[in-house]
């Protein structure tokens, strides 16, 4: 913590992680901007994102987030980000920024002049706590929440495979510090908007089921979107809703892209690492959920899916 926190005052800072944040990406780097505040230290937050962050994360204080930056930092802390060409519109930025810290828990970042890494804590959130809790640092109810959501949102509400003692220990201890994990809960996983429910009964129909590999696979397409009225950015739930299909073992959910691409979407229940699968396409992630792009067609990419599966069996 004392390298984290080292000659740090005086200097630019920016804080930020991968394209497109999620609730451990936006939890961790908004929990540590606060820190510095309380410390008299001012950062810039930003984030390349390329429509809208989904509303079921406006309970974080996302007005933090500009989109006003310099060309160049003294400082730059990278969150939840193992590979620099994640950072999207960023990156040009964050490499040419005179010292860079990487703060994760994907497997051998490929950048940063330091690094603080733990590939097998369950989020981001967890390996920054730890280093709060080292020199005792002041944790008040907003940065417990932020912690606290992308513990909750990595663990797929405690359910993954990586939700462990430990896990459930610093879920209790930002309960006492003021977490609002009612909140947190309800706003993530406890409403959904009437279109988003339409959408889900459509890719719920369009579930295909693999059973030679205990695969299930569903789809979104771009006309979805203006045929149910609803943002891209609304729909990262719908790969939780196919997950739970019985005796499943994997789930894909693939996102048609503007420009015909797609994004995929991998979550693994206990035997398949589908972090490995995933990075046969150059995307990463963890063992239980992970994620990449691909040029390839939906079908197409379900076969080499299922056979990169047939490799772990």
């Amino acid at each position: 913590m004392n390298n984290l926190l080292s000659e740090i005052k005086d200097k630019s800072v920016l804080i930020t992680g991968h394209i497109n944040p999620d609730g451990d990406a936006l939890g961790s780097a908004l929990a540590f901007a606060l820190l510095l505040k309380k410390q008299g230290i001012a950062s810039d937050v930003s984030f390349d994102i390329k429509n809208a962050l989904p509303t079921n994360l406006n309970h974080l204080p996302i007005e933090f987030i500009t989109e006003n930056i310099k060309e160049k930092y003294d400082k730059v802390y990278v969150f939840d980000c193992g590979n620099s060409s994640r950072l999207g519109s960023l990156e040009n930025v964050v490499l040419s920024s005179n010292h860079v810290t990487v703060v994760d828990h994907h497997i051998n970042p490929t950048f940063g002049d330091l690094q603080i890494i733990d590939s097998k804590a369950a989020s981001t959130t967890q390996v920054l706590f730890r280093e709060f809790k080292k020199l005792n640092l002041d944790i008040d109810s907003t940065i417990a929440t932020c912690l606290m959501t992308g513990l909750i949102t990595d663990t797929g509400r405690f359910q993954y495979s990586n939700t462990n003692s430990e896990v459930f220990q610093m879920a209790s201890e930002l309960m006492n510090y003021g977490a609002n994990l009612t909140l947190i809960s309800e706003n993530i996983y406890g409403t959904l908007d009437l279109n988003a429910m339409k959408l889900q009964s459509e890719v719920v129909n369009r579930i295909n089921v693999f059973e030679s590999e205990n695969l299930v696979v569903s789809f979104v397409l771009q006309s979805d979107y203006e045929r149910f009225n609803i943002p891209a950015e609304e729909t990262d739930f719908l790969i939780d809703t196919i997950r739970l299909v019985k005796n499943s073992e994997v789930a894909l959910l693939l996102k048609e892209q503007e420009d015909k691409s797609f994004k995929g979407s991998l979550r693994s229940r206990k035997r398949i690492d589908v972090q490995k699968i995933a990075s046969t396409f150059g995307g990463g992630g963890h063992k239980a959920a992970s994620g990449f792009s691909t040029n390839l067609d939906i079908e197409s990419c379900t076969t080499e899916i299922r056979n990169e599966i047939k490799q772990q069996l």
